[in-house]
């Protein structure tokens, strides 16, 4: 199986279904609810698993009760939890998350910073096959795309702002959102903030946007590669989705251009489900998926 480290947040969430996102200061009654996992490394590492991957997680939780649902949680889809730091008066990070009937997201999240410490629980950690980390603990992201850099192994960044100009400069691949890279670069126009960045650094650089695709530079030129069409009903986590799925293709020998392919496929399956981590597609379900693309094209 392919190996892959996923570094960063993880998270309880409270998801609510709605008619629409909430707006004035009264009561809403949910028509449904769930309580997931979640956060960016969480998900990430969740849906990296569920396509196949053997999957580690370094992350931070309090020792009370959010942090042992989010603990069990990932014991849950077979992901190793050794690396996960328990701190004593520390709050686990948890999130309240209304989702409207078209799918879009309203998100309220409670999280502590963390710093450079706890980071020695990566100095025996064995050879990966691929990295990912989100900027939401930006030390640890940097230690972690440092290792994928030793090791000549594919390190991607999920970019989200705040993103830091040395985890940028550390990861072999930058996958920013269309908000992280608009902030990174100062400048509201996506693909002159890309091509900017292309003439600066030697990474391979993308911005995930959505149903809009992900774009990115091949020898100069902008490439757009959009995902299948579907019915979106929850589209919380999906761009974790889409890294998770991503690093498992670098990590698995396919090349960008094919791993966006497969993270696309994998983040637009989980978008038609309900529920979070619920619509997080397996190797099997993305296979009946994609083939169902292909024959529709075909007509």
């Amino acid at each position: 199986m392919t190996k892959i480290l996923v570094t960063g947040l993880a998270t309880l969430d409270l998801i609510f279904r709605l008619e629409h996102l909430p707006k004035l200061g009264e009561k809403y009654l949910a028509t449904e609810g769930f309580l997931s996992g979640g956060g960016n490394a969480g998900n990430a590492a969740v849906a990296a698993a569920r396509l196949g991957g053997q999957v580690s997680v370094l992350a931070a939780v309090g020792r009370d009760d959010v942090g042992a649902l989010i603990l069990r949680g990932f014991q849950q889809e077979g992901i190793d939890t050794r690396l996960v730091i328990q701190l004593e008066d520390y709050q686990s990070s948890f999130s309240s998350i209304a989702i409207d009937k078209s799918g879009e997201r309203q998100i309220i999240n409670c999280r502590n910073t963390l710093g450079p410490g706890n980071l020695d629980v990566l100095q025996n950690l064995p050879i990966q096959d691929g990295y990912l980390a989100d900027s939401r603990w930006n030390e640890a992201a940097v230690a972690t795309l440092k290792l994928a850099n030793k090791f000549s192994k594919p390190g991607v960044l999920d970019a989200e702002a705040p993103v830091s100009y040395e985890a940028v400069s550390k990861a072999s691949h930058v996958a920013f959102s269309r908000q992280g890279l608009c902030d990174f670069t100062q400048n509201d126009d996506l693909l002159s903030g890309l091509r900017s960045l292309s003439n600066k650094l030697d990474n391979w650089i993308c911005v995930t946007d959505g149903s809009a695709g992900v774009y990115y530079l091949d020898q100069g030129k902008t490439r757009n590669v959009q995902g299948p069409q579907v019915l979106a009903v929850d589209t919380l986590g999906a761009g974790d989705v889409w890294h998770g799925a991503f690093v498992l293709g670098l990590a698995e020998g396919k090349n960008e251009l094919d791993a966006i392919h497969f993270a696309n496929l994998a983040a637009a399956l989980k978008c038609t489900t309900f529920g979070g981590r619920i619509g997080m597609p397996t190797r099997s379900t993305l296979s009946d998926f994609n083939l169902s693309v292909m024959e529709s094209k075909s007509v």
